[in-house]
């Protein structure tokens, strides 16, 4: 990928918006921005293209969302899912007809970077915003650290935090995260697998402490169509054991009992990674001023499931049209508009996934109700729907009915 010019030594530069963070959620703010003829200059602290650990399951809401950014990144497509716990399994199928697709974090992030520069966004990368620029009071840009050491800053009437779930730019604005709020753990390896081009993936839902004692979470199998399998596990905070689980081990233990029937080597071609991710809105305020936050970095992340692209691509392209608006207008209270939008959108979505890995957690429930779904093809239908927020507005179906339920205990616990 050619890379857009940095400023001159001892230079400053200035843009409409600044981006830090050119992961899915800057860039699919980046790409409207630029689209809408405004300066968008988006500074990533690594050089693309760059790898990422993660699941690189692109829902089919993420699939549409990309549809219409006009980005089409060469993909795994996933036409089933197979809910698993222990010798239960059930296969089902992704809501309405449509598909996932499983996509390389570096493809995936290059092919956005890149759309948002056919519009002419610049790519500052391997560049680091290390402090934001405050002028009495308002966030107006970043000082930049450029590869070579030396410094500049870019100056910008707004500003776009997406620099992911360890948001050190977030934090200098005083970002902070619901203590009390479920996040989650997601540890993943790549293995050479057989089953490299299946067009299902697997979620084994009897993930269990080496007591035996049920995790709230997943593991994951995850065909790439490359020749390999992400192999990975996302465990919730509210797992009875989560202080004291060690994730490599954890993965290791899955890959033991599970993959022999995946036809997995002995052996991962990339070690085990992975990390905390905030999840379900818990990272806040979401808006100042003169700056929005997105992506992982408000903790955006699913709290059902854990996932986060599809929320990251959307929060990027609500906060980029939120800008817009804003430069348009000449009015900087229009961003005061994006937490509103974000709560319309997720809000209740986001309360009742806590409420429900909170219930999760308790071991009891935990058994009883992933059985149910390995075991049950309307229990895996209602569970893949609701998590992957494909809900039918005024439907009736099972999983519209136990979503209504959750929301209807949420109002006498509008806090969780």
């Amino acid at each position: 990928m050619p890379r857009s010019k940095a400023p001159q030594p001892g230079s400053s530069s200035r843009s409409d918006v600044l981006i830090v963070g050119a992961g899915p959620a800057g860039s699919a703010a980046a790409i409207g921005l630029a689209q809408a003829g405004h300066r968008v200059v988006i500074v990533e602290r690594e050089r693309f293209p760059r790898a990422k650990p993660c699941g690189e399951l692109i829902i089919p809401r993420g699939v549409a969302a990309l549809a219409e950014l006009g980005v089409d990144p060469p993909g795994h497509r996933i036409a089933h899912v197979r809910l698993t716990h222990g010798k239960r399994s059930t296969s089902t199928v992704w809501p309405d007809g449509a598909h996932a697709v499983v996509v390389p974090r570096e493809v995936l992030d290059a092919a956005l970077v890149d759309r948002a520069r056919e519009f002419g966004a610049e790519l500052l990368d391997g560049h680091t915003a290390v402090a934001p620029i405050v002028n009495r009071g308002f966030v107006r840009g970043a000082r930049v650290t450029r590869p070579d050491g030396t410094t500049v800053d870019i100056e910008a009437t707004y500003t776009l935090v997406a620099d992911g779930a360890n948001s050190r730019f977030g934090r200098a604005l005083g970002t902070f995260r619901q203590p009390d709020w479920p996040h989650a753990t997601v540890h993943r390896a790549r293995y050479r697998s057989a089953l490299h081009d299946a067009a299902e993936v697997e979620l084994l839902v009897d993930l269990r402490d080496p007591a035996g004692t049920p995790i709230t979470g997943y593991a994951f199998m995850f065909p790439r169509g490359d020749g390999t399998v992400n192999v990975g596990l996302v465990a919730m905070s509210t797992s009875p054991s989560y202080r004291v689980l060690n994730p490599p081990r954890l993965l290791d233990a899955v890959v033991a009992e599970h993959g022999a029937a995946w036809h997995l080597d002995p052996q991962p071609v990339e070690a085990g990674a992975g990390g905390r991710l905030p999840l379900g809105a818990s990272v806040g305020p979401a808006a100042g001023p003169t700056y929005l936050v997105v992506g992982d970095a408000a903790g955006a992340g699913n709290p059902l499931s854990g996932a986060g692209i599809d929320q990251a691509i959307d929060t990027g392209r609500l906060a980029g049209t939120v800008l817009a608006t804003a430069l348009e207008s000449g009015s900087a209270s229009e961003l005061q508009r994006y937490p509103r939008l974000l709560d319309e959108r997720y809000g209740t979505y986001f309360q009742v996934g806590r409420l429900t890995s909170r219930l999760i957690g308790r071991p009891s429930v935990n058994v009883r109700a992933t059985r149910l779904v390995a075991s049950r093809r309307p229990a895996a239908d209602a569970l893949l729907r609701i998590a992957a927020n494909q809900l039918r507005p005024g439907g009736w179906g099972l999983a519209e009915a136990a979503y209504r339920t959750g929301r209807t205990i949420a109002l006498v616990a509008p806090n969780a």
